[in-house]
């Protein structure tokens, strides 16, 4: 796989977020050229790699971003809580296709060889364990209802691009619950394990309210496991979307007491039941994944607390400035 990336030209949207971070220190060690694009540069990029900063939404910035380009990680998206998506989906809706459908063609028009997809484990409908041959059998949850549509839509838009053409090869993942430094840590809009981790770093009184009961149920995986597993999937080309997540299910409740045990439980902890949590279990099926050869190497506690340890030296900077798109 080294001589894969090696002197390649690696273009990675979306490129200073929560896995773009992870997935272009690991180029940078493969010896790829990287080209990270994002509205923002949040990070402090490793030497040699190149930062331009563009707005996907216009078809022409793309086609510039894409010469001469061999691999795409196409990551680019807006995130945000599935609350926050239900208050402004059209901010969410809108800036995403445009994302999608303009690298997508882009990449095509410039003979980019392999493009890869970002999805989300929000196009599924909600049951024991998502199998990635289900999504299309029904529609997505009401919970992530315009989040969810959008990613399907995208899905949708490269495969008919793989029909259309051969000389690019697509690939499609479905990340599941990612989290990790440089995610998104605002309590009104991020998702739980940042929001919980902002929240009992900031509280002033010892006290932290959880919304809903903790008994939802979530596989969440660490972001530089996706990114590892990004690469790996990129090189094996599947034909079939992969999913990446951990398997597993933890409960809220799990994820609140590692916290509270990382503080040494000195955290008084009040749960509001008003808010339901969304699904009540969401957990992705990995045996594509574990077929191509991945293999898991860090815990949900030790993820944890590296994403704690990273907030708390990093807190005071800015990161993640999610556009609104609030014009549109």
């Amino acid at each position: 796989m080294k001589l894969f990336y090696k002197n390649k030209n690696v273009l990675v949207t979306g490129g200073t977020g929560l896995i773009g971070t992870q997935l272009v220190n690991k180029l940078v060690k493969l010896k790829s050229r990287v080209i990270v694009t994002s509205l923002d540069k949040n990070m402090e990029l490793p030497k040699g790699v190149e930062f331009i900063r563009s707005d996907l939404r216009f078809f022409e910035n793309c086609l510039k971003l894409t010469k001469k380009i061999d691999y795409v990680f196409h990551l680019a998206g807006i995130k945000g809580s599935p609350e926050m998506a239900k208050k402004k989906p059209y901010q969410f809706m809108t800036p995403m296709l445009m994302f999608n459908a303009n690298m997508l063609e882009a990449s095509r028009i410039n003979k980019v060889k392999r493009f890869l997809y970002t999805s989300s484990i929000g196009v599924y409908n909600p049951k024991k364990i998502m199998k990635e041959d289900d999504v299309w059998k029904t529609f997505p949850s009401r919970n992530d209802w315009y989040a969810g549509w959008t990613k399907r839509i995208g899905e949708l838009n490269v495969q008919a691009c793989q029909l259309f053409t051969k000389k690019m090869i697509t690939i499609i993942v479905r990340p599941a619950n990612v989290f990790g430094p440089y995610d998104n840590f605002d309590t009104k809009s991020a998702m739980v394990i940042p929001s919980l981790i902002n929240k009992f770093i900031n509280s002033k009184t010892g006290a932290v309210e959880v919304w809903g009961d903790g008994s939802n149920i979530r596989d969440f995986i660490f972001s530089s496991e996706v990114a590892r597993a990004m690469l790996l999937i990129m090189f094996k080309k599947p034909k079939l979307p992969i999913n990446i997540g951990s398997g597993k299910g933890v409960s809220i409740k799990k994820i609140v007491e590692i916290i509270n045990e990382y503080f040494g439980n000195n955290h008084k902890l009040s749960w509001n039941k008003k808010y339901s949590g969304g699904d009540k279990k969401r957990v992705l099926d990995i045996t594509r994944l574990k077929k191509l050869g991945f293999k898991h190497e860090i815990n949900l506690e030790k993820a944890i607390y590296q994403t704690i340890n990273w907030f708390k030296n990093n807190r005071h900077k800015k990161f993640e400035k999610y556009v609104a798109f609030s014009k549109l």
